[in-house]
């Protein structure tokens, strides 16, 4: 969903409109890169007709663009969420979530069928997730081009890899945590641990006082901690699906234990005994947390999904004069949306210590 191929092209339009948009943009500055060429050659400057970028120079940004995005690199939950994502317009600042209560009015058993009381209904509220646009650029100086041409792009090629890298883990530590700068007509750009509406579990000192990480931790006081304290968690929100649980790789070496080392022998390791438990459906380990940190939800679109506003893209800026640079613009736009009930009950939490 964050990146262009041929089946996304092919199967939904608004990647089909996207890839159009970027189609225009990039014949616009072949458009300028031929009329600039065209005027030194009447002037009887010998220009270089290779200077206009290659078809499949484009094939590569794109290819170096879908092998970034789809590997992990430690965001295991961005390839969680992007099954679960929206395309939206990318003129769409806000996107609106209408929630309905319930109705309140009990139901009426009577054998006449008749109506005792007054018709009831339920009450609306709107709920508004911002979708910002992250960009980033890299460029060469214009004397630099002869060189690209003979290097066969490859200086090209590391700077699209790299600007990609940025902007993919950017957008994922967005997920996590928001951007509190950014405000459209008071929605405000929430994450899954800074969004209202998920669930903090507190593992600190003054809440479930445990431990994680620490070797000293048992592995069945583990085991307990997830079954009851955020099983009770998921229970008071009505959840019976099954989350994907994300950890830092301190808990992970943690849960790397054999667990017979706790009171009676229980085969395996202590990562592979609580993945029996019906709650969890997988563990992940990512290098973006730490300490005691995880997070979880359930994959589902009903409780968390991606608002994509413009699959990440790259396009070259037209340039007006021989010696301007040649610049190139790596963008997309991506909000997310943690969705719960008119009570504010969801599938989604994470874990907080104090």
């Amino acid at each position: 969903m964050r990146y262009f191929d041929s089946q996304l092209v092919a199967n939904s339009r608004q990647h089909a409109n996207w890839w159009k948009e970027l189609s225009a943009h990039r014949a616009w500055f072949h458009h300028t890169e031929t009329a600039m060429a065209q005027v030194m050659r009447a002037n009887g400057v010998v220009a270089n007709s290779a200077g206009v970028l290659p078809r499949d120079a484009w094939l590569e940004m794109d290819t170096i663009t879908r092998r970034v995005m789809r590997s992990d690199e430690g965001q295991a939950w961005m390839a969680d969420l992007m099954p679960l994502a929206k395309a939206v317009d990318i003129g769409k600042l806000v996107h609106l979530t209408r929630v309905a209560s319930d109705t309140n009015n009990p139901v009426v058993r009577s054998m006449s069928g008749k109506v005792p009381t007054a018709m009831d209904k339920t009450v609306y509220t709107y709920r508004g997730t911002p979708v910002p646009i992250f960009s980033d650029g890299y460029g060469r100086e214009w004397r630099e081009w002869n060189t690209l041409q003979s290097e066969n792009f490859d200086a090209l090629s590391d700077d699209q890899e790299a600007t990609t890298a940025k902007l993919k883990r950017d957008q994922a530590k967005y997920v996590l945590d928001g951007d509190p700068n950014i405000s459209v007509k008071g929605y405000k750009t929430y994450g899954i641990r800074t969004n209202p509406l998920s669930k903090a579990i507190n593992v600190g000192a003054s809440g479930n006082n445990i431990d994680l990480t620490a070797i000293a931790t048992t592995c069945d006081a583990i085991d307990n901690f997830f079954t009851q304290k955020l099983g009770k968690l998921l229970d008071d929100n009505f959840i019976t699906g099954a989350v994907n649980l994300y950890i830092s790789p301190d808990m992970g070496r943690s849960f790397d234990r054999s667990y017979s080392g706790s009171s009676g022998y229980k085969n395996g390791t202590l990562l592979q005994y609580l993945l029996t438990n019906r709650r969890i459906n997988k563990i992940e380990v990512s290098f973006e947390l730490s300490g005691n940190e995880f997070f979880f939800f359930v994959p589902s679109a009903e409780y968390v999904r991606p608002l994509i506003g413009m699959a990440m893209n790259t396009t070259a800026q037209a340039r007006q004069n021989p010696t301007d640079d040649y610049n190139f613009l790596v963008m997309g736009a991506m909000g997310l949306e943690i969705r719960a009930d008119y009570n504010g009950r969801t599938a989604v939490g994470y874990s907080v210590s104090f």
